[in-house]
């Protein structure tokens, strides 16, 4: 945090006499003030850059500063050197060549906030404040729902929970919801990460479903989900697979198997033998009348 380190540059004791000499000089022109009627108003992102800009008129500066309440961040006085300046400045600012603007970088949620302006022109022991208002900015995660639903008690409902995270500053989660659906939401919440300061948005909204299937989404800031459906009737549980059913059917299967095989082979071992009985009579009849016809030939010849 900033104010975190200009704690630690006070507390040096190798500085403490300069950075007195500074602060105390600083302190004693601000005591008559001309503040300027309008603030400024600045925009950035988490994460980003920023520039603070001073308005001043084309005059020579005594000196020019940025500070956020009593803390000192960077600036110009022409009897202090830059080294000097720039042991006590927030270490993610710098400034610029014009004496009057000033570069922040690597915001975070901390940085957020009221900042002055004070400067004062040579030959003139009037000292002007400006305001600058510092608004940061970060986008949330593009929210995802989880759906949950059951049929208890022959009700059929379901709890919806849209969530987002990673935001800022604080916004709630919002639902887009057909007129023609009865739904309430349960509960939500906006809590900040203890270490980034960063928002995470949540909200668990019920549906009866009495009116059946219908789409909806839910959105947080300008991010918004997809479309998805609720209320989906839900259909007969699948038969869960058993390992030992399927060996069992398995074992069934061949056992059915072995048995046709077995008997489809004794049927066509039956079958070759009824044939070779029937071939050998057969052939016996023709033998016999051929010995026959050969014996009655033999008579006639005699």
């Amino acid at each position: 945090m900033a104010s975190h380190c200009n704690r630690q540059y006070f507390l040096n004791p190798r500085l403490s006499l300069q950075l007195l000499a500074l602060v105390g000089t600083l302190t004693w022109h601000i005591l008559v003030t001309a503040e300027s009627a309008t603030s400024i108003q600045l925009r950035g992102e988490v994460g980003g850059n920023v520039t603070f800009s001073c308005p001043t008129a084309k005059q020579k500066l005594r000196f020019l500063y940025f500070q956020r309440g009593e803390i000192f961040v960077n600036g110009y006085y022409e009897s202090k050197t830059a080294l000097e300046i720039a042991e006590l400045a927030w270490k993610n600012t710098i400034m610029d060549h014009d004496k009057t603007t000033m570069h922040m970088y690597n915001l975070n949620v901390s940085h957020h906030g009221e900042y002055q302006c004070h400067f004062q022109y040579i030959g003139s022991s009037a000292t002007h404040k400006q305001i600058i208002h510092l608004n940061l900015t970060a986008n949330y995660s593009k929210p995802a729902p989880t759906v949950h639903c059951s049929d208890e008690n022959h009700r059929f409902s379901c709890l919806v929970t849209c969530a987002s995270h990673d935001g800022y500053p604080v916004n709630k989660v919002t639902w887009n919801v057909p007129g023609s659906q009865i739904w309430t939401v349960l509960n939500s919440s906006e809590m900040n990460d203890p270490k980034t300061m960063m928002v995470n948005s949540s909200s668990t909204a019920y549906f009866n479903c009495s009116n059946g299937n219908t789409s909806i989404s839910c959105s947080v800031g300008n991010v918004s989900s997809d479309v998805f459906s609720v209320c989906i009737p839900i259909g007969p549980p699948p038969v869960p697979h058993s390992p030992v059913i399927e060996a069992i059917c398995a074992v069934v299967g061949i056992t059915i198997t072995m048995l046709v095989l077995l008997l489809w082979w004794r049927c066509k071992k039956g079958q070759r033998g009824a044939a070779a009985v029937d071939f050998r009579r057969v052939n016996g009849c023709e033998e016999e009348a051929t010995v026959h016809n050969e014996s009655n030939e033999g008579k006639e010849a005699s």
